[in-house]
């Protein structure tokens, strides 16, 4: 009788820390997310007003209709976001967190989504992120566990200057 009752408060113990993980998970954010979120709110927003013009050349087509996880570095620190591209190239659902089914990762520093939030207008944050992109301030990658991801975009990455 005593051995159920401990297999039962066990199994409800284990049955609710995963019911937490998730919220485990975000909670090791830096403390600067929060404000490295606003901002890319506020880039993101001015880069949807305009990417009609953005010309990412042959990386356009790897990147839209993709689950995006953005790893954002300021000192040994690093907080993630999630989002996803559209096909024209839009950016919807941001996110504070890693999205469990992002195919796709960027890599960047707070610095470069702080001159990307700084436009004046949509054309000038579009060139921005796209300028980003080609000078490798803004890194994309497979996440991972998604093999063919990782080794389309490290080819990719290896010819972004031919590419640009």
């Amino acid at each position: 009788m005593i051995s159920r009752s401990l297999v039962v408060a066990v199994a409800v113990m284990l049955v609710s820390a995963g019911a937490v993980a998730p919220v485990a998970a975000q909670s090791g954010q830096p403390s600067w997310s929060g404000e490295a979120f606003d901002t890319l709110e506020t880039g993101f927003d001015l880069y949807n007003q305009n990417t009609d013009g953005l010309d990412l050349g042959p990386l356009a087509g790897q990147i839209e209709n993709k689950r995006v996880n953005m790893y954002v570095r300021d000192g040994g620190e690093t907080a993630v976001y999630s989002f996803r591209m559209t096909g024209d190239a839009k950016v919807r659902d941001l996110r504070e967190g890693p999205h469990e089914a992002a195919s796709l990762r960027m890599d960047t520093d707070r610095d470069t989504i702080e001159s990307i939030a700084a436009s004046a207008d949509g054309q000038q944050a579009a060139d921005r992120f796209a300028d980003a992109v080609r000078d490798g301030d803004i890194v994309i990658g497979g996440e991972d566990g998604h093999l063919f991801a990782q080794i389309t975009w490290t080819v990719l990455n290896a010819l972004r200057g031919l590419l640009a």
